[in-house]
């Protein structure tokens, strides 16, 4: 059995002000919320996307369990090394609206959700057992976002 832990990066200013914003003071709070929600969950790898927000958003958790988060690669591969077992038993994924519901697809969940763009409090738990499939539980985190 494998978990993955998805969100979309932390608060960022909307419309952001260029192409690749810094979080916000609430995403640096929510950032921080999550370090406190996960960093107890066994998380072994922590993957971002190349864009400053979603590796702000991981940083608190990657300091407190003293891991480095890493370029995360297609979707596809994703599924395949967690499958694999290549990830450990927990991993982390900060992504974006379009990026978290093509791992959670990948992943094999029949239904992914559509994250709206001024969502930022969801965490998706995808867990992945074979032969069975992958099952998904939606939780929010730190201060709602609506």
């Amino acid at each position: 059995m494998v978990t993955i832990l998805l969100v979309r990066h932390a608060d960022v200013d909307l419309p952001p002000a260029t192409a690749d914003p810094s979080l916000n003071d609430a995403g640096r709070e929510r950032a921080e919320a999550l370090a406190h929600v996960a960093g107890s969950a066994g998380v072994t790898t922590v993957f971002t996307s190349s864009l400053t927000r979603t590796k702000e958003t991981v940083e608190p958790i990657a300091k407190l369990l003293g891991i480095a988060g890493r370029e995360m690669p297609a979707a596809a591969t994703v599924a395949r090394k967690a499958r694999a077992g290549e990830l450990g038993p927990v991993a982390l994924i900060a992504g974006h609206s379009n990026t978290a519901p093509e791992v959670i697809a990948a992943l094999g969940v029949a239904a992914p959700p559509v994250i709206g763009e001024t969502e930022f409090d969801n965490l998706y738990v995808v867990t992945v057992t074979e032969p069975a499939g992958a099952s998904l539980l939606a939780l929010r985190y730190g201060t709602s976002s609506a």
